[in-house]
């Protein structure tokens, strides 16, 4: 009976690994089977969640069709319509409220073409809306009472001219009183646009301003190419053209000029003003206009259009004593090194003073060239 049971459970190898397959396919089957079911429930997931996000913009794209408005051209003058009134005729709310800005800051349309200024308002736009645009003509009534007396505010008065130092502002006014420059923005319609734009170019550093009431036509734009003149245009009359010849004449000595002075030459502000005084009192002195060429950053074509505004008087160049000064005193110029600047002294310790500034050309590396650049900043008594 044993050796029945013993018979009976004893596999030979062949039946062993016949036993060994099966379970392995089974065990794949198993596996297959269950990552059908998975990756089929991943595909529905994704399929669910695909159907959802189409279904959520097909319902986002009616819903912004629905609550697009329809663009409506009907007649209007520029000058009077309110925000909605632009929306209605396709203008984003952004851009009509800048379209607002404008004139409250005094901007008037005058004729149709004066929509095209907009930055908003493209070729094809104002081709659409041009049909549309009603502007009434002034009569020399309203005219003469609406736009004889605007609000301006004043930046600055001066006792000489500036020309180029006021960055970021559109359009400045210029006008002469009593041998005084004064200098305004505006054109205003009413004092309260005036005091808002007061209170910003306080912020910018004007630190005396204040919002006045003259005629709209005074003065002259000294920066007119960047902005167009909105306020009442007349002929200018012999006086301002004699103040913008003023202005353009006026001559800057460029070793007495203060930083002011420098910024009344066209195209240096602040910036470049305050790196010319600096280069001067590390020079002690210009004595050649070309030497402006040499501020570090300022074009060259800058100190070529003002060439005829600029004068120099040499007997202000700050000079150094070459029989009584050290190597350190020296080469703090900018165009001397340590090594001339020591050369130079060394020479008059090792021989006698100085007779004449000629004699440092005793020094090897004193050739002609640094000789005429140093020349004129010393002295030897």
């Amino acid at each position: 009976m044993k050796n029945k049971l013993k018979n009976f459970f004893n596999y030979s190898s062949s039946e062993r690994k016949g036993s060994i397959a099966l379970v392995v396919i089974l065990l794949i089957a198993l596996s297959g089977y269950w990552i059908i079911n998975l990756i089929k429930e991943s595909s529905d997931e994704k399929f669910d969640s695909l159907s959802n996000e189409i279904e959520s913009l097909t319902k986002l794209d009616v819903s912004q069709s629905q609550n697009s408005k329809e663009v409506v051209y009907f007649e209007f003058n520029p000058n009077e319509i309110n925000k909605q009134s632009w929306m209605k005729l396709g203008f984003s709310e952004k851009q009509a409220q800048s379209i607002i800005k404008y004139r409250e800051k005094g901007g008037y349309f005058y004729k149709k073409e004066d929509l095209k200024r907009l930055y908003v308002v493209s070729d094809s736009l104002y081709n659409l809306l041009e049909p549309f645009i009603i502007i009434q003509s002034l009569s020399k009534a309203s005219s003469s009472n609406s736009l004889d007396k605007c609000y301006f505010v004043k930046l600055i008065e001066d006792t000489i001219p500036v020309y180029d130092s006021f960055t970021g502002i559109e359009k400045v006014i210029c006008d002469k009183k009593e041998g005084k420059y004064f200098y305004y923005i505006g054109g205003f319609s009413n004092a309260e646009i005036a005091k808002r734009e007061q209170v910003k170019v306080s912020a910018d550093g004007f630190e005396k301003t204040e919002v006045v009431h003259l005629n709209c036509n005074f003065g002259f734009v000294i920066n007119k190419e960047k902005s167009s003149n909105n306020y009442k245009k007349k002929q200018l009359g012999d006086g301002v053209n004699s103040l913008k010849s003023e202005i353009k004449n006026f001559k800057v000595e460029v070793n007495s000029a203060d930083t002011t002075m420098f910024k009344s030459l066209k195209g240096i502000g602040s910036y470049y003003s305050n790196r010319i005084v600096k280069y001067r009192n590390a020079l002690g002195g210009y004595y050649n206009i070309e030497q402006i060429k040499e501020v570090y950053g300022i074009p060259q074509e800058v100190v070529d259009q003002n060439i005829n505004r600029l004068i120099i008087d040499t007997l202000n160049i700050v000079k150094i004593n070459i029989n009584e000064c050290e190597t350190g005193d020296l080469k703090k110029h900018p165009y001397i090194s340590w090594n001339i600047a020591n050369s130079i002294v060394q020479i008059r310790k090792s021989q006698k003073p100085y007779n004449s500034i000629e004699e440092i050309k005793k020094s090897d590396l004193v050739n002609e060239e640094i000789y005429r650049k140093i020349a004129p900043y010393l002295k030897t008594e």
